[in-house]
């Protein structure tokens, strides 16, 4: 798969592709916000498009969470990384399951750094 990075976008932005957007634009949204984003606000949208019916969207989860549980170490629910991933790993899409064992990995190694409770 060829990918490039999004282009950063508003917060108004990612919450209109968040709420109505194609399953690509949903991904490409969660990926942008991952560089700009507060890490909790962004694991609060992570947690309500886990299961989301369109797998490019469920993939873009997948892959945000890693970089939020590392990134944003101390401001996220270490936890709730984690169980959103391990869900994932079971999907039944594979692009999906793999980005989510690659996130379970990147949880896992947050919590080993820092612990399980937010700051």
């Amino acid at each position: 798969m060829k990918y490039g990075q999004p282009p950063p976008m508003s917060r108004g932005e990612l919450e209109t592709a968040f709420r109505g957007g194609s399953g690509e634009s949903i991904r490409d949204a969660l990926i942008s916000a991952s560089y700009s984003e507060d890490a909790s606000w962004l694991l609060d949208w992570c947690l309500k498009l886990v299961g989301d019916e369109r797998s490019i969207a469920r993939y873009g989860v997948a892959v945000v969470l890693g970089h939020i549980a590392i990134d944003g170490l101390g401001e996220v629910d270490l936890m709730r990384c984690l169980e959103a991933a391990e869900r994932l790993t079971s999907d039944p899409d594979e692009a999906t399951r793999l980005a989510a064992r690659d996130s379970v990995d990147d949880v896992l190694h947050a919590i080993r750094l820092h612990g399980t409770s937010q700051s």
